[in-house]
């Protein structure tokens, strides 16, 4: 009775994990780590952490001038308040080159860092997901410098394992566990 009561615990709290919402992708970069989570179909929240204390060619930096997201769909429109939106690529001169199939924001004057800044983005647009999105930032180390400092980011965010993916792997192991222990007790 008690190996039932261990499994029936052991599914609720698969079956708790897997109502946990959002697809959620983790990237750290020079010390600075880069959070997207899918707040609903056309929503996308993007957390940098730690930037003040940024290291390699990122070392010192303290103002972030411009970012873009692509690979996220096809996108007709973007919105984040304080920002200007538009579908030109980032380069290391802003958003100026090309038509990314993505959003490019800019921020005038540059925008402080600090150690934990979150974005709210609105997109519109076709076949919407943010499972792998491709991110780009421009890092300056004064407010009035005209061109990135260090690298200028260009990588896609990969997705950290959803819950679901916890909830099957713990279901999976419990279900291994009661099978071992009834082969044990037989």
């Amino acid at each position: 009775m008690t190996l039932i009561r261990s499994f029936s615990a052991l599914a609720i709290a698969a079956a708790a994990l897997a109502a946990a919402p959002a697809q959620a992708n983790s990237l750290t970069f020079q010390g600075v780590t880069f959070e997207t989570l899918a707040l609903d179909a056309n929503t996308l929240e993007l957390d940098i952490l730690n930037a003040t204390h940024a290291t390699g060619d990122w070392a010192g930096i303290g103002y972030i001038k411009a970012f873009s997201i692509k690979d996220v769909g096809t996108i007709t429109g973007a919105s984040l308040a304080g920002w200007t939106e538009n579908s030109k690529e980032l380069s290391a001169n802003g958003c100026r080159t090309g038509n990314s199939g993505g959003a490019c924001f800019t921020h005038t004057p540059a925008l402080a860092l600090t150690d934990s800044m979150s974005f709210v983005i609105h997109f519109t647009g076709t076949s919407l997901h943010f499972d792998n999105p491709h991110l780009k930032v421009e890092f300056l180390s004064g407010p009035n410098d005209t061109r990135k400092t260090g690298s200028l980011l260009s990588m896609n965010i990969p997705a950290v394992p959803e819950p679901e993916t916890y909830a099957m792997l713990l279901a999976g192991l419990g279900a291994v566990g009661f099978v071992a222990r009834r082969r044990r007790q037989g």
